[in-house]
């Protein structure tokens, strides 16, 4: 039995825990990533969120009404808003894009339209409004009672200048 190839208690306590300065080696631990793999990170964490952001954009924001192609008959069906996935009436978004409702009356070129909510919608028209009722239409092919979809800018005064009336199929 041999104890000089084995150190003793004292020889292991006596002797340093690691090589060098432990100081450096402590703050090398603390910090378990480099700098360039936190800008790294952090550039991806930016893609992500412009990611999300456009993808948000692309199913739920809003088109400029200059630039929105006019909705083919029967565009929304089961009495839901373009481009919002939700049911009832009334006005979309801030700048009142748009409502769903059942045809009260026509009169002239003026629609007047009731909401799921009960109020009344004065919608006005022009010649470059389009109107689809299950195919394409005209203002006299809307019937009071009938489901309809108004595109459009609504005014000041509440009145819908319309852009496309789409009638939806009855149920």
């Amino acid at each position: 039995m041999s104890s000089s190839t084995e150190p003793t208690a004292e020889q292991i306590v006596a002797s340093p825990a690691v090589p060098g300065d432990l100081n450096a080696e402590m703050h090398r631990a603390a910090k378990p990533f480099s700098r360039s793999t936190l800008v790294l990170a952090g550039l991806v964490v930016l893609a992500i969120a412009f990611g999300g952001g456009a993808w948000t954009h692309a199913a739920f924001g809003s088109s400029s009404s200059s630039s929105a192609p006019a909705r083919p008959a029967g565009g929304a069906q089961g009495g839901q808003q373009a481009g919002t996935g939700q049911q009832g009436g009334g006005f979309r978004g801030a700048g009142g894009r748009g409502t769903t409702g059942t045809v009260d009356h026509v009169d002239g070129t003026t629609v007047y339209v009731k909401t799921a909510q009960g109020a009344d919608v004065k919608v006005s028209t022009s010649d470059s409004t389009t109107v689809g009722v299950t195919q394409p239409g005209k203002l006299s092919d809307l019937k009071p009672g009938s489901t309809v979809v108004v595109e459009g800018q609504a005014g000041s005064d509440g009145t819908v200048t319309a852009q496309a009336i789409t009638q939806e199929a009855a149920r």
